[in-house]
């Protein structure tokens, strides 16, 4: 049961959320359908160009953005995966591979209809396709985007009908999409001004009381980025407090919010399309020095990097850039990587998580002008909590510009 004081106050929030999205415009936003044939024709010659005979796109309704990119279409979410595939060919017109109950809907929503392709049914047609494009052009080089997390159904009929050795990973469409056009570029904003509802909402609550529970204030967040704007769950967002914040990731608990603890949120959502994807650790009350420090000490050295981290570097230039800022901090044995090789950045756009760029000590790419990522920094204390600062930053020449401008620094008495 929510706090009854919140359940008092909540509907003069959503009140305010609303008001703010009546002045927001929304249509203006949407790019143009010709956009995403020049994103074709220009995949297709970059194909080409790397010496692809074929070149196979791999996406679902959860990580959707190499399909979207190219013919903005997402399957739905559901119990039954809903994946899509598209096989592209130099000098031909694409093939969008799609379940049944979708194929009624791509006709009129995608791209599609602007490249001359053809769409067809993903279970029943993908292996006879694939023989017949065997038989008939015979590819020696098939290039595969997505293929980290491509579903293991579609993989044995590329085997059966192209070999092994024809088939390689490749990241042409993930290297394409990761630099954002101004248009882009905005519809993160947009994004990005949407999910501060979540983090306002959760110091709201927080000043009202104590008591409340993560489940609930978890809730609360999701309907107050919904009431601004938000169109679809990024990710599950996060509310960790006390003793649950000696974790990277946990999903919200019964436990109350209770004074004198670390409060930290992941939190996201999508408007048109585009992810948002932040964290804030509030100090709630009397904290200990020694969690104040932690959180200070995290957001130090991220408003620190946002200066020193720029187009040109490699990830793990980057990374050395973040390192011996939390050294000069005295925390750097309390940094924690969220995956192997990857401390301070995953890529962002249509998806929360996408693949280029990255930040880390194995992480070789080269920051681009104009790549998009979420710049990410978490520190967990044994036995005092754990903090993190995340917003989504576009990377320029002089350095990394985020698309938020809500406080790092929060404290609720």
């Amino acid at each position: 049961m929510i706090n009854e004081k919140v359940k008092q106050w909540f509907p003069t929030l959503i009140e305010r959320q609303l008001r703010f999205h009546e002045h927001e415009t929304t249509g203006a936003e949407q790019l143009p359908h010709s956009l995403y044939k020049e994103r074709m024709d220009r995949a297709l010659k970059e194909i080409e160009r790397e010496g692809y005979d074929a070149y196979i796109v791999y996406g679902d309704c959860y990580r959707m953005s190499n399909i979207r990119w190219l013919v903005d279409y997402r399957t739905i979410d559901g119990v039954y995966p809903q994946p899509e595939l598209l096989y592209l060919v130099p000098g031909r017109d694409p093939v969008f591979f799609l379940p049944m109950s979708e194929i009624p809907s791509a006709h009129k929503a995608s791209a599609m209809h602007l490249m001359g392709g053809d769409i067809r049914e993903i279970r029943a047609d993908w292996e006879p396709f694939l023989k017949e494009r065997a038989a008939k052009d015979k590819p020696k080089k098939i290039g595969i985007s997505g293929y980290r997390y491509m579903d293991l159904e579609f993989y044995p009929p590329m085997l059966r009908a192209f070999g092994e050795a024809a088939l390689t990973p490749a990241m042409i469409i993930e290297q394409l999409k990761s630099v954002k056009t101004e248009a882009e570029i905005n519809l993160m904003r947009r994004a990005a001004r949407v999910s501060d509802a979540a983090i306002e909402t959760l110091m709201e609550v927080l000043r009202i009381g104590e008591g409340i529970t993560e489940r609930e204030a978890n809730s609360l967040c999701y309907a107050a980025m919904f009431a601004k704007g938000g169109t679809s769950i990024a990710y599950d967002t996060m509310v960790q407090a006390g003793d649950n914040t000696d974790v990277l990731f946990r999903h919200p608990t019964d436990r109350p919010i209770r004074r004198g603890e670390l409060v930290m949120m992941d939190y996201g959502i999508r408007v048109n399309g585009y992810s948002s994807d932040n964290a804030r650790t509030i100090v709630y009350g009397n904290c200990t020095k020694e969690q104040r420090h932690l959180m200070e000490a995290c957001s130090r050295v991220y408003e620190a990097g946002l200066g020193q981290i720029r187009a040109g570097m490699t990830g793990i230039e980057a990374d050395a850039v973040l390192r011996r800022l939390f050294k000069e901090e005295g925390v750097e044995q309390y940094l924690v990587a969220p995956s192997e090789g990857r401390t301070g950045a995953h890529a962002t756009g249509m998806d929360p998580e996408e693949d280029i760029p990255e930040i880390g000590n194995m992480i070789e790419n080269v920051l681009e002008e104009n790549q998009t990522f979420a710049y990410e920094l978490s520190l967990i204390m044994p036995g005092v909590g754990g903090v993190r600062t995340e917003d989504q930053v576009v990377v320029r020449k002089g350095g990394l510009e985020p698309f938020h401008t809500f406080n790092r620094f929060l404290y609720v008495e």
